[in-house]
């Protein structure tokens, strides 16, 4: 009898579904599922629509409105970028910046590579330029601190 997971190769290991119905799993594919393969019900999967690390099906995924783990994102990806466009208008993850529409994260950026300069010219005892520069961390330190970053989160 063939794995019911891959469809490649014998199924050696005997487990009992959710509904009692009792399926077969390869070495491998039984390894890789572990527990999960006790867990979910196996007689119920659609074919293809099973991620191959956790075991989730998208059945499941569609019954809960949950993935098993991060590789269900690549197993199901064809049904799923649908469905995370019309939730977030994306389908690429460009990180979260909670404050100021990522003006805050600018700014701190912007004063880290002064205080290098900043460094620099004090080594090469260019006072003018340190100087210079100094003011202008001082300048973008209290917007930082007040706050006023110009994004739409600002009160």
């Amino acid at each position: 009898m063939l794995c019911s997971n891959c469809k490649i190769n014998e199924g050696v290991h005997a487990v009992t579904g959710a509904d009692g119905e009792e399926t077969f799993l390869c070495g491998e594919c039984y390894a890789r599922l572990g527990a999960a393969a006790e867990y979910a019900a196996l007689s119920h999967i659609e074919e293809g629509g099973r991620c191959p690390v956790c075991g989730t099906t998208y059945d499941q995924y569609k019954r809960t409105g949950l993935v098993g783990c991060s590789a269900c994102y690549e197993a199901f990806r064809e049904k799923l970028l649908p469905v995370i466009r019309r939730m977030h208008g994306e389908t690429v993850h460009v990180g979260a910046h909670p404050l100021g529409n990522g003006k805050l994260y600018e700014l701190l950026d912007e004063r880290a590579r002064l205080r290098a300069e900043l460094e620099e010219a004090i080594k090469r005892k260019d006072m003018a330029e340190a100087d210079r520069l100094n003011r202008s961390i001082r300048e973008i330190s209290r917007v930082i601190y007040r706050g006023d970053l110009g994004g739409e989160d600002d009160q």
